[in-house]
């Protein structure tokens, strides 16, 4: 049977199980309990599976020697100890290697004999005496796993040859009211051929053909069970559809490696009702199947087309202001709300949890400890703050850098801690939030902070800064030397720091993405590190501005606020303009003066319209000639041949064709 059709579902499935072997293994290190393990080893059973149906030898057969290890630490053959939970992450990471390895079509180029055979050596030794026993007045523990087996295959057993369904009176006052707006209510009986491959494939599916007609109310084995495959290969549902019992029959069979399929109406009177209590059956509209699975690239193109038709929006309303027809205007009207909540709609399908970055950093700052000999508490706050996917993808890498040093630079070694009144095991805060537009992610931690004469010092010794000009600067200005490359203030060369290679990176990477880095320090208590991001790439709200005959667009996360000036506000300060702005003396930039625009007209106009720029803590104001409107604009590359261009950071398409350029306010201020 050809199971290539299967491998996209194989791999976002074999991901998900390498995140749980690793949540997992983090939490059975602190915490030896037999759930944990029942956990893990239910994902190694569940992945040695599917690996082997899909043919991945290799997988498939670690997978299983991590299974025989892990049966006798769930039958306490074998305590958890530190050595068997390294060489288990070291499985892990191979599995990880074989599924990118996979995911190139070259699984054969790993060797797995090194780590088989160090776990051969716990899962095939001798019985080891258990560092802890099972509570008194329960099972021993592989007698109640073998009783619990035998339980749950006997339930399980009985649910495969009589399938049924029994609703309480609540589901039954829904469903009659369901019936009353003309629902009708059918029991559809599924069953698979024997030798189906990745069942909760197949169930999606048909869960998706139902949900065309109607909607699933009850489902026997329950839901969790169906969509884990926990079951034979027949499964009964209850569902409220409109349509003919042969429309559904037909639609299911229409799928493959679906037998056969009954579908029986029922009435309120011959509905079956369970009076005494409710079995766990997942009543409601069925999560797994309001939940698709879509390549990013799916949802790239979705976004271009949306792109596409705000720039036409744009023209639109042009088109409407030139002819002044009343009609048309209300017709652009609506056509611009309605592009404005497709365009909304697209960018929330394209957002996903910062949690599947944050996920993989526990283990991180685990293995960095380990080789530090140092204790730090992770704690991961705002997990289910969302952000773009292309965004969430690029993040990564600045974050690993910043845990890194907060765990090499920022937090002491055990006993420097206890000496200055701290708790030995030092703690990081990973934590996201959204604000406006943007997405702030911090990583706090609890440790020495910066040294700021060190970094003085570094920073004289490179030449990177006159001894003059450090001494006036203050302290904040004085960490961000930290982002120079080759910036270093470690002592000595190891593998994880030293090199002077990382914050220069996360400043780069975060400023390519369209945000900011900022660091507060205070000597002895900590650091914090601040990324600002921008919620999406693809369409931004932006302040148009007008400088002779150019027309260019500010984005309006950086816009403080807009003012007039008269030339009596401006003064002269060492050869810089400078003007009042809320009791503080800003610096006053004219634009054209640093874009080269000719023909700008404000050298001759008595009042000046100023935008004050927030850069970081930063502000100044910009002089334009004019000001024009608020609009969301389409980002669009300058392309490799102009590569790019100092203060521009790309252009957009106006209403009526013209190109605007959109201004790199980090270069411009």
């Amino acid at each position: 049977m050809d199971v290539s059709k299967y491998f996209s579902v194989f791999m976002d499935e074999c991901r998900e199980h390498l995140q749980l072997l690793n949540d997992g293994l983090l939490e059975l290190e602190n915490n030896p309990d037999d759930t944990v393990i029942f956990k893990i080893f239910r994902s190694a059973h569940t992945l040695k599976g599917a690996s082997a149906t899909m043919g991945f030898n290799k997988m498939a057969k670690l997978t299983h020697v991590m299974e025989d290890l892990l049966s006798r630490l769930r039958s306490k053959e074998l305590p958890v100890t530190s050595e068997i939970i390294n060489i288990l992450f070291e499985a892990v990471d191979t599995l990880e290697g074989l599924a990118n390895r996979i995911a190139e079509g070259q699984e054969e180029d790993i060797d797995i004999s090194g780590i088989i055979q160090s776990l051969n050596r716990f899962s095939l030794g001798e019985v080891i005496k258990p560092v802890y026993q099972a509570p008194e007045g329960k099972a021993d523990g592989a007698d109640s796993n073998r009783e619990n087996s035998s339980q749950s295959k006997a339930v399980f057993d009985r649910r495969s040859t009589n399938l049924q369904l029994r609703y309480l009176e609540s589901e039954r006052e829904q469903i009659k009211k369901a019936v009353a707006e003309g629902m009708r209510i059918y029991h559809v009986e599924v069953s698979l051929v024997e030798d189906c491959l990745l069942k909760s494939a197949r169930v999606f599916m048909i869960f998706k053909e139902i949900n065309k007609h109607g909607s699933i109310i009850k489902s026997n084995p329950s839901m969790k069970n169906l969509e884990d495959e926990q079951f034979d290969r027949r499964f009964i549902l209850g569902i409220l559809a409109t349509v003919e019992p042969d429309v559904i029959s037909k639609g299911i069979m229409s799928i493959g490696d679906v037998e056969s399929v009954k579908v029986e109406e029922l009435t309120l009177e011959n509905l079956p009702i369970e009076k005494r209590f409710q079995v766990d059956s997942g009543v409601g509209r069925v999560t797994a199947a309001q939940t698709v699975r879509v390549d990013i690239r799916k949802l790239d193109d979705l976004m271009n087309l949306v792109a596409e038709l705000v720039i036409s929006r744009s023209r639109l309303e042009a088109l409407g202001a030139q002819l002044d027809s009343k009609q048309l205007n209300e017709v652009v009207e609506q056509v611009g709300r309605l592009t404005l909540d497709l365009r909304d709609n697209v960018l929330k399908a394209r957002m996903v949890p910062i949690e599947t970055v944050f996920s993989r950093f526990p283990r991180l700052v685990r293995d960095l400890c380990k080789e530090l000999g140092k204790e730090v508490e992770l704690e991961i706050q705002g997990g289910e703050t969302e952000l773009d996917r292309t965004l969430i993808d690029e993040i990564g890498d600045p974050l690993v850098h910043i845990l890194r040093n907060a765990v090499d630079h920022g937090i002491e070694p055990p006993e420097e801690r206890l000496k200055a009144n701290k708790p030995r095991k030092g703690k990081i805060v990973l934590r996201a939030y959204q604000e406006g537009n943007s997405v702030i992610v911090t990583v706090s931690d609890d440790g020495k902070g910066f040294d700021v004469k060190k970094v003085k010092q570094q920073a004289l010794q490179r030449n990177l800064v006159d001894p003059e000009t450090l001494e006036q600067m203050p302290d904040e200005q004085i960490f961000e030397l930290t982002f120079l490359p080759g910036f270093s203030t470690a002592e000595k060369v190891t593998d994880v720091s030293g090199r002077g290679v990382g914050m220069d990176v996360v400043k780069t990477k975060v400023e390519s993405l369209g945000g900011m880095v900022k660091i507060t320090s205070e000597a002895g208590k900590g650091s914090t590190l601040e990324l600002q991001l921008p919620l999406t790439l693809a369409i931004i709200q932006t302040l148009m501005v007008q400088l002779g005959n150019e027309i260019y667009a500010i984005p309006s996360s950086y816009v403080e606020q807009i003012i007039s000036l008269s030339d009596a506000e401006v003064k002269m300060v060492r050869s810089q303009e400078m003007f009042m702005f809320r009791g503080s003396i800003l610096p006053l930039f004219r634009l054209q003066n640093i874009l080269d625009t000719p023909n700008a007209k404000n050298p001759q106009l008595d009042e000046l319209d100023v935008v004050v720029l927030k850069v970081g803590e930063r502000l100044v104001g910009c002089v334009v000639d004019s000001l024009l409107r608020q609009q969301d604009v389409v980002i669009k590359s300058l392309g490799k041949y102009l590569g790019t261009i100092k203060n521009i950071a790309g252009a957009t398409i106006l209403g009526d064709g013209r190109v605007a350029l959109i201004l790199d306010i980090r270069a411009v201020a």
